[in-house]
């Protein structure tokens, strides 16, 4: 009997466009006058990864996003930048279930 090669795993992690959106909008938040489109580029992120299902696997790190949205909407880009930060290093530290 032949060994098989192990058919590797070419998913994207859990919270990949979480982490995309979180990157696209990092760097533009000290420079904007207009939040509402740094708003959709999160609220976005959002909904794709609830559409893949990995949601509830980045659950802390998607409040920290929603946080990030609510501060946006007040004015508060120093606070929305603080919580981007620890939703990013949340996302980047993941360790998938085995």
């Amino acid at each position: 009997m032949a060994i098989q090669d192990a058919v590797p795993d070419i998913r994207p992690r859990a919270g990949h466009d979480l982490l995309a959106g979180i990157d696209l909008v990092l760097p533009r938040l000290a420079d904007t006058a207009e939040p509402a489109a740094l708003v959709d580029h999160l609220t976005t992120a959002l909904v794709r990864c609830t559409a893949c299902g990995d949601i509830s696997r980045v659950r802390d790190d998607a409040a920290a996003v929603r946080r990030a949205v609510t501060l946006l909407r007040a004015g508060d880009a120093a606070a929305a930048a603080a919580a981007l930060k620890q939703a990013r290093a949340g996302l980047l530290t993941f360790a998938p279930l085995a």
